[in-house]
């Protein structure tokens, strides 16, 4: 401390102060209100992936630094990254890949292109009426209270049911010849309802092993040209299930059986580099 500041201090005591603590209502008074925290709160809730550029843009009023002390530390938001993060595989998993795969190629080499068109397989996914374009639009503030995604609850013995109807009604033939069956084990498609509906149907369910996203066509075919075409656009309301349904609609039978070929390059692949994650055909 400086002399001078020594000198200050005395006089403040000897004017009558008795605490080393600062009193209210000196300084420079703060600029972060509750309402206008309450404003970039709210603001940030409408649209998570809001950069701190554009919050700027909404509250030009106060400086950048500012907004970032506000979200950071007031309200305690951090950006995480809202893509899907690969699960780091365990040496079981990634025996269980290859045991898949093998199993996979074997029937393959025995039945040819007949095995790959009789796979059936689906899933779901998230589409959003925002769809980033790359990983750093992905971001969203989040916190300890942010609510979770939910999933929605399906029925699934009875999704079951329409498929089978709608393979009758388009796929003439193909229940004679044989279905068979491709999708993960989520625990519907593995609940004992199922099993038995999918005996009863005669369907041939194949092994798909955990964690395997990159070997499942819905994940690493349709889904990912589904984004790409959505990348960029916002929705207003129920028009991005409009959109959804037109694309699929456009897509020509070729397209489907792309991604259900490419299982053949990705389990031997799969094989190749002993059970790790395929990034690539």
């Amino acid at each position: 401390m400086s002399e001078s500041m020594v000198r200050r201090w005395v006089r403040e005591f000897k004017a009558g102060r008795h605490s080393l603590e600062d009193e209210s209502g000196r300084g420079r008074p703060s600029l972060i209100t509750d309402e206008l925290t309450t404003k970039i709160e709210n603001a940030i809730c409408n649209d998570r992936r809001l950069t701190l550029d554009e919050l700027h843009n909404l509250f030009p009023e106060i400086s950048r630094s500012l907004i970032h002390e506000i979200v950071s530390e007031k309200l305690k938001f951090r950006k995480v990254c809202a893509r899907w993060v690969p699960r780091e595989l365990t040496p079981l998993h990634k025996a269980t890949r290859v045991t898949a795969g093998k199993e996979f190629l074997d029937r393959y080499r025995d039945e040819g292109n007949d095995f790959l068109k009789s796979i059936v397989t689906g899933d779901e996914t998230w589409v959003a009426h925002y769809t980033p374009e790359n990983k750093r639009q992905s971001m969203q503030w989040k916190h300890t209270s942010s609510p979770t995604a939910k999933k929605f609850k399906v029925r699934y013995c009875e999704t079951l049911k329409k498929l089978r109807r709608a393979i009758q009604n388009k796929r003439r033939g193909m229940l004679t010849a044989g279905v068979s069956l491709l999708h993960d084990n989520a625990r519907p498609h593995v609940a004992a309802s199922t099993t038995a509906l999918l005996n009863q149907f005669s369907w041939d369910v194949l092994t798909h092993p955990p964690y395997s996203p990159d070997l499942a066509p819905s994940d690493y075919h349709l889904f990912t040209k589904l984004k790409e075409s959505l990348a960029g656009k916002r929705f207003q309301s129920d028009e991005v299930q409009t959109a959804v349904t037109n694309w699929t609609k456009e897509l020509a039978g070729s397209f489907y059986a792309e991604g259900i070929s490419k299982l053949v390059s990705r389990y031997t692949k799969c094989i190749e580099i002993d059970g790790n994650y395929v990034e690539k055909d």
